[in-house]
């Protein structure tokens, strides 16, 4: 395997991760808040998950991961289009 070959497929690795960090919020809102008994089971756990209860916590938890996703794909879709040329 050539280097280019392994810079590629490592950029598409990025590019999935950040894909998946996107994503992940809607996932997690949804594990916490889809029923009410896990929900409570949740947020009586220790921390961090005790703080899962919380708005503050929980959208300041979603837009760290949606912002590092964010910042995952357009570093591998920047370098990508670097690689081209």
């Amino acid at each position: 395997m050539d280097k280019n070959q392994l810079k590629k497929i490592l950029l598409d690795i990025l590019f999935g991760l950040g894909f998946i960090l996107i994503i992940s919020p809607i996932v997690l809102y949804w594990v916490i808040h889809g029923d009410y008994e896990r929900y409570i089971w949740i947020i009586n756990g220790t921390y961090p998950f005790s703080n899962f209860g919380g708005g503050p916590f929980q959208l300041f938890l979603y837009l760290i991961l949606f912002l590092v996703g964010v910042g995952m794909v357009f570093i591998s879709r920047f370098l990508k289009s670097q690689h081209h040329q």
